[in-house]
């Protein structure tokens, strides 16, 4: 995929580093980032925090936020790379949060995806709805977040 070596030849360049927080997408970012020759100079880890105790204990988002939301939520996948970012001190955090088969919240449909890069500026975030099994839904999520993730590498710094 060009656009991850693109990406991966960026972040090198610029000598900025990444980190990623994945709940729906099981860890296939950081498979996708770290597949990439080169990518040990800019990614220094991922979490996989796919149930809300995780998101908790490792990241700490607070219990009550979590048990609104299941876990899932813009506001959540912002905290996530906001907190990712710190936990391993990198320049840029990307998080993918989402239902990918049920169960579902009531009022957001299977397939449904937020993600959030943060880096110094702050953050910005996406919501997209993938239709597929589960498998597609991982992959289709993690390619939308590293678009993402060059969108905000592009935008000034």
């Amino acid at each position: 995929m060009a656009k991850l070596k693109n990406l991966v030849f960026y972040l090198r360049v610029k000598k900025l580093t990444i980190s990623s927080a994945e709940s729906v997408s099981g860890g296939y970012l950081s498979y996708l980032l770290t597949k990439t020759p080169g990518s040990s100079k800019v990614f220094r880890g991922g979490l996989i925090v796919y149930s809300p105790q995780s998101k908790n204990k490792l990241l700490r988002i607070p219990n009550q936020l979590l048990n609104k939301t299941q876990g899932v939520s813009e506001n959540i996948s912002i905290l996530l790379a906001k907190r990712t970012k710190q936990f391993f001190k990198t320049d840029l955090a990307v998080s993918l949060v989402g239902f990918a088969s049920t169960p579902a919240q009531k009022d957001i449909k299977v397939g449904t995806v937020f993600m959030a890069v943060a880096d110094r500026k702050g953050a910005i975030t996406k919501k997209i709805i993938i239709k597929g099994n589960r498998d597609y839904v991982r992959k289709k999520a993690s390619i939308s977040a590293i678009e993402l993730i060059c969108k905000r590498i592009a935008t000034p710094r």
